[in-house]
């Protein structure tokens, strides 16, 4: 006996049996109507009319919802070799106590074959949103909560989204077994693309079209895209995600500005350590366009790429990309250009104090030696001037010669003489003392000669470092720790 004279039989023996106490507490009206819908689907299934039968089965139930009529319509399912609607309606009456023990049995039985009759199959698009149809009905969309459930055998599955061709794939599903099909949705011929812009001040993150990646910022280009509706997502470790939905149409072009903000909860395990070296003076500190103001300690940062832009006053804006690393102390030692005021300033100093500084030591030198001279001759007439007093104030002391005490003439010529001698004695002392004096003033003018010309500003304050790791200068600075605890020495280069 075929399954279909079997169902047939069951339904001829039991379901008629059963349609009278079946219907026995519904109103007058709708009871007629069901039991002549009920017996009128017998009549066409016995017939071979499946999908007849199945109609007047499906009108009983919305007129009366019975265990026993759906009972039947999964009785119909399985003999149209349609398993899957065939289990959700056994699979709801099987346990209904409403059955005799015949029909649950039969019931049983049945649900148990047809589920031996279900494959599933699992599908994905690019992109995803895709309507998924099998042969030819459409069934879901994607991305799929679960796999489809299909009867074994050859299908034909479809996929078809806004501003993309119908694609369509063949399979074959065995019973009780998985299968899986993907497709790779392309623009159709008569549409054209939208562009969209994408723009971030935050570099380095990752930009995700419809959840798919579609590249890091800075983008290069715009993005080509299908018309439609489009959701833009923007993800970096350290950030907090930010999104936002755009709807183009065919050929549109549009943009999306998407700023990420720095996660604080997050910098414990994905930030960085970012600290600056600046010999020039207080620098005003912006990092991805975000201005966080005076620097003055190191920072907690997103390890990555960034975008630093630093300003001093006198020097010219310095912007670098850097990429802090984490767990290891990141200095930055920028080299900054002067303004043309500030480097006018620089040289007009530079100049002074080479000119006033040489000038002084070259006063100081002259003073200097005219000053030794003066000392030395000064030193040569004291000498002269001490011996005559010597000798004079010998004689007037002894009284002899020329001095003799008893002629007062003689005397009064030798006082002059050792008053003469005395004074010449007390000029050279004088002259002397002024010399020295004049060597002070010439050593303290080279003194200070050397002190303007020292502390005025180097030649070379404003050179670029020398470009080769050899001769590149280091520089250090203390930084917090990784996570903020303890300090650790920064080495920028």
């Amino acid at each position: 006996m075929s399954p279909r004279t079997s169902v047939a039989a069951l339904l001829s023996a039991l379901c008629l049996f059963a349609s009278p106490a079946a219907f026995a507490d519904e109103p007058q009206p709708n009871k007629a109507e069901a039991a002549r819908r009920f017996d009128r689907g017998l009549q066409l299934f016995n017939e071979g009319d499946n999908a007849g039968a199945l109609a007047e089965f499906k009108q009983t139930y919305a007129i009366m919802p019975n265990p026993i009529v759906l009972y039947n319509i999964g009785l119909v399912y399985a003999a149209m070799g349609r398993p899957v609607d065939a289990v959700d309606a056994l699979s709801a009456v099987v346990g209904a106590a409403s059955l005799s023990p015949e029909q649950h049995e039969r019931a049983q039985s049945t649900l148990t074959d047809q589920q031996a009759r279900i494959g599933r199959v699992s599908v994905t698009t690019v992109p995803d949103g895709a309507r998924i149809d099998i042969d030819g009905v459409e069934v879901a969309k994607t991305p799929l909560a679960a796999p489809l459930r299909v009867a074994e055998g050859s299908h034909v599955i479809g996929a078809v989204a806004e501003g993309y061709a119908h694609a369509h794939k063949e399979i074959v599903v065995a019973g009780n077994a998985d299968a899986s099909v993907s497709f790779e949705l392309v623009l159709g011929q008569s549409k054209v693309p939208a562009n969209l812009t994408v723009r971030s001040r935050t570099s380095d993150a990752d930009v995700l079209l419809d959840g798919k990646s579609a590249g890091k910022t800075p983008l290069a280009t715009s993005l080509s895209i299908p018309s439609g509706h489009h959701t833009v997502e923007l993800r970096r470790p350290g950030y907090t995600p930010s999104k936002q939905d755009v709807d183009l149409g065919e050929g549109a072009t549009g943009d999306v500005t998407l700023d990420l903000s720095v996660d604080p909860k997050s910098l414990a395990q994905d930030g960085a350590d970012f600290a600056l070296s600046v010999r020039e003076g207080s620098a005003d500190l912006t990092v991805d366009d975000d201005h966080l103001g005076l620097y003055s300690q190191p920072l907690r940062l997103p390890k990555g790429a960034h975008h630093v832009r630093l300003q001093v006053a006198g020097y010219l804006p310095f912007e670098q990309d850097v990429t802090l690393e984490a767990g290891k102390p990141n200095l930055l030692t920028p080299f900054l250009s002067p303004t043309p005021e500030t480097r006018q300033a620089h040289d007009s100093n530079m100049r002074a104090h080479r000119t006033w500084g040489f000038i002084g030591i070259g006063a100081g030198v002259v003073i200097t030696g005219v000053s030794v001279g003066w000392v030395a001759a000064s030193a040569s007439k004291k000498s002269t001037a001490q011996k005559d007093f010597d000798t004079n104030e010998a004689l007037v002391k002894a009284g002899t010669g020329d001095c003799d005490s008893k002629s007062d003439t003689f005397m009064d010529s030798c006082n002059e003489r050792v008053n003469d001698a005395a004074s010449r004695l007390d000029s050279a002392k004088n002259n002397e003392v002024v010399g020295f004096v004049g060597v002070g003033v010439g050593v303290a003018v080279i003194a200070t000669g050397v002190v303007v010309l020292l502390t005025g500003e180097s030649s070379h304050r404003f050179d670029a470092p020398t470009q080769g790791a050899a001769s590149k200068p280091s520089s250090w600075a203390l930084l917090a720790g990784p996570g903020q605890y303890g300090l650790a020495l920064g080495h920028g280069f």
